[in-house]
């Protein structure tokens, strides 16, 4: 399974609506989002202007937090794909 049938994989099931498995994993001082083993966004680094947001690493993915604990840790997001959006 290649890197971009599983994004197309991804893809066409988020489209059909259907939720895909996901986790958020760190690896060193990097925090990914990933759906359906695909990492689609990375969170910005402190200091940065992407800071406490998610940077898309897949074209057309887009993922928002909707809601933060005080330490600004994400804890519920807002994903969206080509205009397909699932919370």
């Amino acid at each position: 399974m290649t890197k971009q049938s599983k994004e197309q994989r991804l893809a066409e099931k988020f489209k059909r609506r259907e939720i895909p498995r996901m986790t958020i994993v760190q690896k060193g001082d990097e925090l990914f989002f990933i759906l359906d083993g695909v990492k689609v966004a990375v969170r910005g680094k402190p200091g940065t202007p992407q800071a406490k947001t998610w940077v898309p690493l897949v074209p057309g993915w887009s993922v928002i937090d909707t809601s933060s604990d005080p330490d600004g840790d994400p804890s519920e997001f807002e994903v969206e794909y080509e205009g397909v959006r699932i919370h």
